[in-house]
Parts: structure tokens; sequence; C-alpha cells
């Protein structure tokens, strides 16, 4: 029994590790990053990365990572204890034996249902919801916040050798007419961020644009 105890506070990780991740979700981040640094955060690895420092910035998602380095600390802590007494307390092999097969039947079980598309579906929708009535977690995505229409989105633009836009100014260009707004232009290298109406337009230009994409296909 002392070993089969050990599958509870492994099952909690798993459950701690998804609802925090769900919670970073929801403040903008990526699902597959958010989990990635929920795992980062309870296993106490610290790994640096670029994700990382936008989780460090963010408030909500400090607080998040700061509970799961608490909560990690105190199950590895309780596990570490159950594993030992688990194994001082067991003086025979067979039942021993098992015991860790018992357990191992129930992590795959548990990692199995994390899988499990239909199952995690549903819990995260329940999740997303407690989670959005008590706390003020959500934010609005990049899609909410440009209210991008079906048709409309963000693209690249190359102008290269023989574009009929080159050397022209951007009030010049039939862009505003084809609802497309250049957000900026990638210029070796470089980077002008909104650009201004007067800037005139260079071979191997890259416009960073939002509009409408099938208009946006035309653009030579």
């Amino acid at each position: 029994m002392a070993l089969f105890a050990i599958a509870i506070p492994l099952i909690l990780l798993i459950v701690i590790v998804e609802i925090a991740a769900i919670a970073l979700n929801m403040t903008g981040l990526d699902m597959r990053k958010a989990r990635f640094q929920a795992l980062s955060a309870i296993t106490a690895t610290g790994f640096t990365t670029e994700e990382a420092e936008d989780v460090v910035k963010d408030g909500k998602r400090r607080r998040i990572i700061m509970s799961l380095m608490i909560i990690g600390f105190i199950i590895w802590a309780s596990l570490t204890s159950l594993i030992i007494n688990a194994f001082i307390a067991s003086h025979k092999l067979v039942p021993t034996i098992i015991q860790l097969s018992a357990l191992l039947v129930v992590f795959v079980v548990v990692l199995y249902l994390a899988r499990y598309r239909p199952f995690v579906k549903r819990f995260r929708g329940v999740v997303s919801s407690y989670l959005a009535r008590r706390t003020t977690l959500e934010r609005k995505s990049i899609d909410e916040v440009l209210r991008l229409a079906q048709g409309y989105g963000i693209a690249e633009i190359s102008l290269t050798k023989g574009s009929k836009n080159i050397g022209l100014s951007l009030k010049d260009t039939s862009f505003r007419q084809m609802d497309i707004l250049v957000l900026a232009i990638e210029r070796d290298n470089e980077i002008i961020p909104a650009p201004h109406a007067s800037d005139i337009l260079k071979e191997n230009d890259t416009l960073i644009c939002y509009g409408k994409l099938e208009n946006m296909q035309e653009i030579v």
C-alpha cells in the first residue's frame, strides 16, 4: 500500500501541470509553450528561453509560475519521503514487485488519459470555464485585437525586381484601395516599424502587411 500511495502525488503532478498550462494559455501564451514552462517550473529545471522571459515580464504568468514552484517543492518532497518509506518498510521482494507493477499501470493509464483527445478537450473546457469565472487571466488573442474578419490576416509581401511598387511612396501605391495596411518594412536585415506614407519602397523590401489575403497575393 505504501508504494501504491506514490501514485497520488504523481497523478497530482500531471494534473497540476495541465491546469497551470491552461492558465498560462489563457494569458495569451501558446499551449505548447505554456505546458513547457509549467513543466519547467514544477520540476525546477529553470530553462532560460525567450518564452521564459515572456513569463517573467507578465505579472499574472509570474504568479502562476511562483505557485508552481512552491507546489512542486512540496510534492517532490512528499514523493521522495513516500518512496524512501516504501522501500524501508517493504522486506519482501514479490509484494514489492506487484505494487511497483500496479503503480506503473496507474501511471500509464493517467498518461494515456492526458493524451486522449476527447478527455483532454473536456478537461480543458471544464478548467478554462472555472478559471474564467474565478480569475481575470483571460487575455484577447491577436485575432481578437485586430478583429480579423474572414479572409483577412497578416502576411509578408516581397518586392522583387520588376515590381511596379518599387520607387513609389506608400501613399502612391494601391495598397489602401486593396484593403492592405503596411505594418512594417524589413530592409537590409532591419525593421522599419509603422512606416510613414512618404516612405519610398525599394527593391528586395519585405512588407509586413495586414489586410485581405486574396488581394495580398496579387501584389507584385
